[in-house]
C-alpha cells in the first residue's frame, strides 16, 4: 500500500512536467495543409446584367512549389493541401473543405460570382462570357525567424473569341514565427482574401459590350 501511495506522489508530482513537452510538441507538430482564411465582401454589388459566366483557373506560376525550402523543412508533413475557413483570420470555423490550390483558387471565385448570383457554367460556347484567372505567384518562405509570403494573379474576361480587359493583382506580406503558433497559415490569411476581393466583378463586366449582356 504504502508502494502504491509513493507512486501516485511521484506520478503527481512528475506528471506535468512529461505531459508539457508532448503538449509542446504536440503543438508545433505540422499539419498536412495550411489553413487559409477567406470572407467574401460585406458590401454586396449591384446584380449585373448576365446571369452565367465560364470561369477558368490556370497555373502559370514559374515556380510550382508553393514552400520554400526553409519553409519546407518547418511544415515537413504538408501535402499541398489547404483548408478553406469561410471567415475571417484567426477563426477556425466554418470550415468549407480541404483542396489542392488550384481548386482553391476556383472555390473562392465560385463564391464572389454567386454572391453576385451569377452562375458558374461549364460550356464550350464562346458566347458566354469566360473570365480566366491565372495564378502567377503564391509562395511561402521562412528566414529569419519570419514568414515571408508573396501572392500574385492576372484575370482575363472575354467574349467571342475577344478579349475586353485584363488585370493583374499582387501583394506580400510578413509575419514572426512563433513557436506553437500556425503563424504560415496567419501570414498568407493576411493578404490572401484582400487580393481576392480586390478584383471588382462588377467593374470587370461592365466591359462587356452592352449588346452581349446575357
Amino acid at each position: 500500500m504504502k508502494h502504491l501511495l509513493s507512486c501516485a506522489k511521484y506520478t503527481a508530482k512528475y506528471l506535468p512536467m512529461l505531459v508539457l513537452p508532448l503538449f509542446f510538441l504536440s503543438a508545433c507538430a505540422s499539419r498536412p495543409y495550411i489553413k487559409v482564411n477567406y470572407q467574401l465582401p460585406d458590401k454586396i454589388p449591384s446584380k449585373p446584367a448576365i446571369t452565367k459566366i465560364r470561369l477558368s483557373v490556370v497555373d502559370r506560376r514559374t515556380d510550382p512549389d508553393p514552400l520554400s525550402i526553409s519553409a519546407r523543412e518547418k511544415l515537413n508533413n504538408f501535402h499541398n493541401s489547404y483548408m478553406l475557413i469561410l471567415a475571417p483570420n484567426g477563426k477556425d470555423k466554418p470550415v468549407e473543405g480541404i483542396y489542392d490550390l488550384k481548386t482553391l483558387f476556383e472555390t473562392v471565385f465560385r463564391k464572389r460570382l454567386d454572391q453576385m448570383g451569377i452562375r458558374v457554367v461549364e460550356s464550350a460556347s464562346p458566347q458566354i462570357p469566360k473570365l480566366e484567372v491565372a495564378l502567377t505567384d503564391f509562395h511561402l518562405d521562412l528566414k529569419d525567424y519570419k514568414w515571408h509570403f508573396k501572392m500574385a494573379y492576372a484575370t482575363t474576361l472575354s467574349q467571342d473569341g475577344n478579349v475586353f480587359v485584363k488585370q493583374k493583382f499582387s501583394g506580400e506580406t510578413e509575419r514572426v514565427d512563433v513557436p506553437g503558433m500556425d503563424d504560415a497559415g496567419t501570414t498568407i490569411s493576411q493578404i490572401y482574401a484582400e487580393l481576392i476581393n480586390e478584383m471588382d466583378v462588377e467593374a470587370l463586366l461592365s466591359k462587356l459590350p452592352p449588346a452581349n449582356m446575357k
